[in-house]
């Protein structure tokens, strides 16, 4: 919903003008007695607000939206993670939604610790925490909608901030001492979601998570993980608009 209102001198002038002909070439003579009470409505004609309303083609609000996640996890220096999942939200209004999410991840380990220790015999470079599972729920706002042209197509969609909390399991890597465990996990991060059709959507996402890494028996390890995903997903929004 777009808001305009002209304060420019000479559009204020002009729409006076149109406003005084069309009121005086309607008028009836006892509107010409009571000119008093024409000039309110011509001010209140060139001072209003004008609402422009354009309805949205994709209609969020009471809609369920479902997309299936494959992404990317890159900035771990022994393991590169790649994570498989879904994401549910409900969307309570056309900028506020509710969203559960889970993900399990691929790993691909990287040729760093293979040399590391080729170059050092003595040198220990064990995983500590490889990440299986996540899983949490967060707060979605999608504080812009829009349009772009590309070539004779319209494209709608929209920016959206997401922001929640859960967990994640971390697996138990062999020669370490440290055992499978489950840990607190935070994230942030900024999507855009591309719309296809009425209900088919893309989404592109970038998330920082935030988990506590587990500790060994002898209280060594721990810290803060920092992995940081990037996602992109194809979903479909369902229910009644």
């Amino acid at each position: 919903m777009t808001v305009v209102r002209s304060t420019h001198p000479a559009h204020r002038a002009a729409i006076w003008w149109v406003a005084t002909l069309l009121v005086t070439t309607m008028a009836t003579p006892a509107m010409a007695q009571h000119e008093e009470e024409v000039a309110p409505l011509i001010e209140q004609l060139w001072t209003r607000r004008v609402r422009a309303v354009q309805p949205r083609k994709h209609v969020k609000a009471r809609r369920f939206e479902l997309v299936a996640v494959a992404g990317v996890i890159p900035n771990d220096p022994f393991v590169v993670y790649l994570p498989l999942g879904l994401r549910l939200a409900y969307h309570l209004t056309e900028r506020w939604a509710l969203e559960v999410g889970f993900a399990y991840n691929l790993q691909l380990d990287t040729d760093l610790r293979d040399y590391l220790q080729d170059s050092d015999a003595q040198l220990r470079a064990t995983i500590r925490d490889r990440q299986q599972l996540r899983g949490g729920a967060s707060l979605c706002w999608s504080p812009v909608y829009g349009k772009l042209a590309l070539g004779s197509h319209v494209v709608q969609l929209d920016a959206f901030l997401v922001g929640g909390a859960g967990v994640v399991r971390t697996a138990q890597e062999q020669g370490a001492d440290l055992p499978a465990a489950t840990r607190p996990d935070f994230h942030l991060g900024a999507g855009l979601r591309l719309f296809i059709g009425r209900r088919w959507l893309l989404r592109l996402e970038l998330r920082q998570y935030l988990f506590l890494r587990p500790e060994d028996q002898s209280g060594g390890g721990g810290g803060v993980g920092l992995p940081s995903e990037i996602s992109l997903g194809g979903g479909i929004l369902l229910g009644g608009g």
